[in-house]
This record gives C-alpha cells, sequence and structure tokens, in this order.
C-alpha cells in the first residue's frame, strides 16, 4: 500500500513547491447488474469505476514543463477506502516526456482501443486469460494490470504518427523479477496500430506479446486484438483474438454509440495437461446526454469448452464526469 501513495504525495510536493495550476476533475460511474453463472442468478450494483483525481504542470523553462496527475479509485456504492492506482509526475519537452508513474503500463494502455467509454464495464480480462480454470498463471495484460510505480518515458511523434512508449517496471515483491514493458504506435488519419512487448515485473518469467489497432471508416470503427502470453516456469501458452465495431445510432435526439465485440482465447501446456479455449461476446450501448453525462447499457456472455462455468451478465448504467 506504501507504494500505492507514493504518486499523490509526490504530486502534492509539485503542486506546493511549484505553485502549478491545478485542475481538479472526477467521474461518479455506478451501473447495477444481473449476474447469471453456475451459482445461480444474482443482483449487483457497482460504483468501483468511479474516480476523483487532479492534475497540473508548471513551466520551468520555455522548453521543459513539470507535470503531474494523481487519481483515486473508490467505490461510491459501498464507500470504500479509495486507492491510488494511477498517476505520475514527470518533465515534458522537445525530448518527449519522462515521468515516475504508478499507473498502467504501455502494454496495458493499448487497451484503450477497446474501450467506448473511459471507465468500462466490461471485463475483458477475462477473454484475455484470467476465464480460464488455469488462472493466475498467465499475466492478462487487461485494464487493472501491471499497475506499478517505474519510470516511463513517452516519445513526441517521431514522424508520420510513429510515437514510441517504454517502462522499467520493479518487481512488487522479493520474489517477483523487474520488468520492462515497451509499445510502439503507428496513428493516422485512416487508422491506428500498435505493438507492444510486457516482461512482466509481478508474475515471475512471465512474458507478453500483443498486436491490436482499429480502422475508421467514417463514424464506424473496426479494429482488433491479437496477444500472446508465456510462461516459462510453467510451460504454458495463451492466445487470445478480440475484435470489435463501434458505430453510430440514429434513436434519440442524443448521440448513440453502440459496440459490438466478440473474442476467443486459448491456453495450453507443453505436458498437454491443460489445453482450455473459451468463447466472449459482449455488446455496450452509450447515450451521451452532454460530455459530462451519459447512460449505458452493456451485456456479455462467456462460454468456456467446458458448459460448467458459463456466465452471463447485462445492466445498465450511469456516468457523471467533473
Amino acid at each position: 500500500m506504501k507504494t500505492l501513495w507514493t504518486i499523490p504525495v509526490l504530486a502534492l510536493g509539485v503542486a506546493s513547491a511549484t505553485q502549478a495550476a491545478t485542475t481538479i476533475y472526477g467521474s461518479a460511474n455506478a451501473n447495477t447488474y444481473v449476474n447469471n453463472n453456475d451459482d445461480g442468478t444474482s443482483l449487483g450494483i457497482d460504483g468501483g469505476l468511479s474516480h476523483f483525481g487532479f492534475r497540473g504542470n508548471s513551466e520551468i523553462d520555455p522548453s521543459i514543463t513539470a507535470v503531474f496527475d494523481a487519481r483515486l479509485y473508490a467505490d461510491i456504492v459501498e464507500a470504500g477506502a479509495p486507492q491510488a492506482l494511477r498517476g505520475h509526475v514527470g518533465l515534458e519537452g522537445e525530448f518527449g516526456t519522462v515521468r515516475l508513474f504508478g499507473g498502467p503500463t504501455p502494454l496495458t494502455k493499448t487497451q484503450s482501443y477497446l474501450n467506448l467509454m473511459d471507465e468500462d464495464p466490461i471485463n475483458f480480462s477475462l477473454i484475455l486469460g484470467d476465464g480460464m480454470l488455469a488462472t493466475g498463471n498467465l499475466p492478462t495484460g487487461a485494464k487493472f494490470e501491471g499497475y506499478n510505480t517505474g519510470i516511463n518515458f513517452t516519445s513526441n511523434d517521431l514522424g508520420n504518427g510513429l510515437s514510441f512508449d517504454g517502462a522499467v517496471l520493479p518487481a512488487q515483491n522479493p520474489n517477483g523479477e523487474t520488468g520492462i514493458s515497451l509499445a510502439a504506435t503507428m496513428a493516422q488519419q485512416a487508422f491506428s496500430v500498435s505493438g507492444a512487448f510486457e516482461v512482466n515485473g509481478a508474475n515471475t518469467n512471465t512474458q507478453l506479446f500483443r498486436l491490436v489497432g482499429e480502422y475508421y471508416l467514417n463514424e464506424i470503427t473496426v479494429g482488433g486484438l491479437l496477444q500472446f502470453a508465456g510462461n516459462g516456469d510453467q510451460d504454458l501458452n495463451g492466445t487470445s483474438f478480440v475484435g470489435f465495431a463501434e458505430l453510430p445510432l440514429d434513436i434519440t435526439r442524443w448521440q448513440n454509440r453502440l459496440r459490438l465485440t466478440g473474442g476467443y482465447s486459448a491456453q495450453e501446456n507443453d505436458a498437454e495437461t491443460i489445453d482450455e479455449t473459451q468463447l466472449m461476446f459482449a455488446g455496450m450501448h452509450e447515450i451521451r446526454f452532454s460530455n459530462q453525462v451519459s447512460a449505458y447499457n452493456f451485456a456479455e456472455v462467456f462460454l468456456p469448452e467446458e458448459s460448467e462455468g458459463n456466465a452471463t451478465r447485462f445492466g445498465t448504467g450511469l456516468r457523471v464526469r467533473f
């Protein structure tokens, strides 16, 4: 927990020392859902996607600016203690941006392609590996995975929309391994594509490789994600593929967006004692009343190779930004 509080403490120090202009921001995000699995059907309320943060910058000289950002996540339904899951302090300039960070790794950030909203209730970690019976053996590179204090460098545009993002990730426990996370992105008017590689610092001797991109056709976006994960100690390998499409809907006077997602994942080991597959289908519909207020509906279905373990979840929610 000490590591989690490093970022906001440092950010407060930067704000105090430099008298930086600070912006306060946040999001109240809650949804109610129906979950159906082997244990039966249940109704739940989730407010864990809500957050509160502050960010700012202060010019050191005309070519270098000090920046900071700290975000605390808290469940507004259960009123639990907040956790510092994302933030950084750093310097940016013509060289790019160097940060001491406590946020998503460069590989984890590539999952932003999948997000219709900044805080998404759909659980993509299941299709990236967590849905398998052999859980905990492979990292998934999911949205809330890979959060750690480390050193991160992000380049400016290197030309033709190419940029680079890299980080060194200290081990999270004495038995962990220091890791690295690297990503390169090519962003053009018609498409964006990223390739990323990570040696995970929290899971011993595990690696991930990811290729993800999307293509824009007027107001319609189509894309896909291909990921390979490996655990050298257990000779375990995982493969995941996710395809998605986002399109507008003219069903109300407010802006409507619909995203459809389908995915396939598989895990196997060299001893052939593990050989599992799983399918996922999900849909999410968002109504944007304004830039600050959105309502959304969502549904997801997980279908492992064995019928035991099938799960469905659907619900509706509201997000208010400030």
